[in-house]
């Protein structure tokens, strides 16, 4: 059977659905959004397949409690797949999660002063290896209940472990990793103690197809696993060799679900929150941030930027307004809590030096607030999107789309939407607040006619771009390999 039809099975962290009671007291679940799920469940629902997920609500472990293998038919609620939830032990979970992997792979360290690595690191990378080991013997007996050779689609740096597990479990099976941050370099690498960068590695050559967001995170781990004993790393033609298999390494950007965004900006609701933004903005420009408080986003230099923006243009002052809606992110994190005090600490830093009464240059709001964010896209006339390093970025995507007014993207040269975006982009150095500056004064004297292009450009790339087509790619790599497999078995 052609990959392409073969049944699909889907790994990630975080699964498509979440299980909450409702007000009748019933176990319901609430689909997530994004352009992930988006893709995923609509090959997923085609091919009847399955999602292997860890069950992150209390109703999810309800599920899993009923049986013990925590396997959801999606048809009796509408939707043709099935969801099996892994319940992980909270302290197995919170090492495996909060580790040191997303720190490595962002360039996070102060390496001054940390990483330290001891015994503390070890059980934590024990329990890592765990819980992937639990993915993958979730997947092979999964996989071992279809009528037909089925095609694991493994999600994300939290599973890089589970392609080489499978393999060992599942040896012809046709297996796709995406890794959807961004991969430190080599020497960045080498920071890890050498079990854990040799362990990650030959974990993801476990699988037959690796897919990235940008060429430069592709390019990081072609050279990071080319040092490996008994590897071989083609870069002319995105290949690895290990083990006498064929590893393709493969770019494919994820974009947005554009419709349902498009669908909101239109609600009553949406339109309401965008009046009560224009009164608030009066004759005001209005620059953008959306952002969790993730230590990866740079929001504290962006609003040293700004301020280093007003200080170098003060004919400017009182002439514009940043809006940045900041939603709050692992606040069991201690680096994150003290990062969000540091970040209000530099918004009320810049309000000190440059506010007064009836005009204040940074406002933040703090919520999850998905309709503001949809509302704020219509409205800015500069998109600041600076992370420090970024696997993608979608609201780079997002504003563009939904934006009414040719707003500029000012655009980190580290996120990966900059590998797609960027020639319709104001690139920055997201760790030069004079350019960061530039980039928003340039984008605010932008003639309009360039704004238009510029804008255009972004939209049009966008759209070219849906999010089947981001897991349909993947799809047509397995092909390529299921179809070179025959070949060599019949010669």
């Amino acid at each position: 059977m052609s990959a392409l039809d073969a049944p699909i099975i889907v790994a990630s962290n975080r699964g498509p659905v979440t299980f909450e009671r409702d007000d009748s007291g019933e176990l319901s679940p609430r689909r997530g959004s994004g352009g992930l799920v988006t893709a995923l469940v609509g090959a997923l629902q085609a091919s009847r397949g399955l999602w292997v997920a860890a069950a992150m609500s209390e109703g999810d472990r309800e599920v899993v409690a009923r049986d013990g293998r925590g396997l959801v038919d999606m048809e009796a609620y509408g939707w043709p797949y099935r969801v099996r939830y892994l319940d992980i032990p909270p302290v197995t979970y919170d090492a495996y999660y909060n580790g040191i992997l997303w720190f490595v792979h962002h360039y996070l360290w102060d390496t001054v002063r940390s990483p330290s690595f001891d015994d503390d690191t070890v059980r934590a990378w024990g329990e890592y290896v765990e819980v992937n080991r639990t993915f993958a013997q979730a997947l092979a007996e999964e996989g071992d209940q279809q009528r037909s050779q089925p095609v694991f689609l493994i999600q994300d740096y939290h599973l890089s472990l589970v392609p080489r597990f499978l393999r060992e479990l599942r040896p012809d099976a046709l297996i796709a990793h995406f890794s959807h941050t961004s991969f430190a370099g080599a020497t960045y690498m080498r920071t890890l103690p050498g079990t854990i960068r040799e362990g990650i590695i030959r974990g993801l050559l476990g699988a037959d197809v690796l897919g990235f967001h940008s060429q430069a995170w592709a390019e990081n781990f072609m050279m990071s696993a080319r040092p490996l004993q008994g590897v071989r790393a083609d870069l002319a033609r995105s290949r690895i060799l290990v083990e006498g298999r064929e590893v393709l390494v493969r770019i494919h950007p994820i974009s947005i679900d554009v419709g349902p965004m498009r669908e909101a900006s239109a609600s009553s609701e949406v339109r309401e929150l965008r009046k009560n933004l224009n009164r608030w903005r009066g004759n005001t420009r209005l620059v953008v941030r959306v952002d969790r408080f993730e230590l990866t986003k740079n929001i504290a230099r962006g609003f040293r930027a700004f301020g280093l923006f007003l200080r170098r243009h003060p004919e400017w002052q009182e002439r514009v307004r940043f809006l940045a809606l900041l939603s709050p992110s692992r606040t069991e994190v201690p680096e994150y809590r003290a990062y969000a005090e540091e970040c209000m600490a530099e918004a009320d830093a810049v309000n000190r030096e440059f506010g007064h009464q009836g005009w204040e240059p940074i406002e933040v709001r703090v919520k999850d607030d998905h309709a503001g964010a949809i509302a704020a896209y219509g409205l800015y006339d500069v998109l600041l999107v600076n992370p420090i390093y970024d696997g993608m970025n979608l609201v780079a995507m997002e504003g563009p789309v939904l934006n009414r007014r040719h707003g500029v993207l000012v655009l980190s040269r580290n996120a990966g939407a900059y590998w797609r975006l960027g020639r319709y982009a104001l690139p920055v150095n997201p760790f030069d607040l004079g350019e960061m500056a530039d980039g928003i004064a340039t984008a605010l004297d932008m003639p309009a006619d360039e704004r238009a292009r510029r804008a255009r450009g972004l939209s049009r790339l966008v759209l070219s771009n849906p999010p089947q087509r981001w897991v349909g790619a993947q799809l047509d790599d397995l092909e390529r390999v299921r179809r070179r497999r025959v070949v060599v078995h019949v010669s």
